[in-house]
């Protein structure tokens, strides 16, 4: 027999404001990285019946922006910004695999959307 068990947290004032602090920073970083993958997607992509190698140069490749290169940029993330070492690395990387998660359920359907303070 499973039994399960169902808390509900009734936090502080002080953290209230922690956890609406990390949420944001999330939200951030969830858009950032979106916003790194989209920028690689039209840098990579040309309409071959709109483009010319005369008057399009193709310029230097870049290297591409996925789930793992992004979960190494971690670390550099934490250096550069020491708010982000509040949050644990596991909370940020569950961040990015649910950005990669929605990246592969709307090829199909569309582009990804970015995170607002509502969703």
């Amino acid at each position: 027999m499973l039994i399960t068990y169902q808390f509900k947290i009734q936090p502080n004032a002080e953290q209230i404001l922690q956890m609406e602090n990390w949420l944001e920073l999330l939200r951030r970083h969830y858009n950032y990285a979106l916003g790194q993958r989209l920028d690689w997607l039209n840098r990579t992509r040309c309409q071959l019946d709109r483009c010319s190698i005369v008057s399009c140069p193709i310029g230097e490749i870049p290297d591409r922006v996925d789930y793992y290169s992004q979960q190494s940029a971690l670390k550099e993330t934490k250096v550069l910004f020491p708010d982000y070492k509040e949050i644990y690395s596991e909370v940020q990387q569950i961040n990015l695999q649910r950005r990669r998660h929605c990246l592969v359920e709307m090829v199909g359907s569309g582009s990804d959307r970015k995170k607002s303070r509502s969703s």
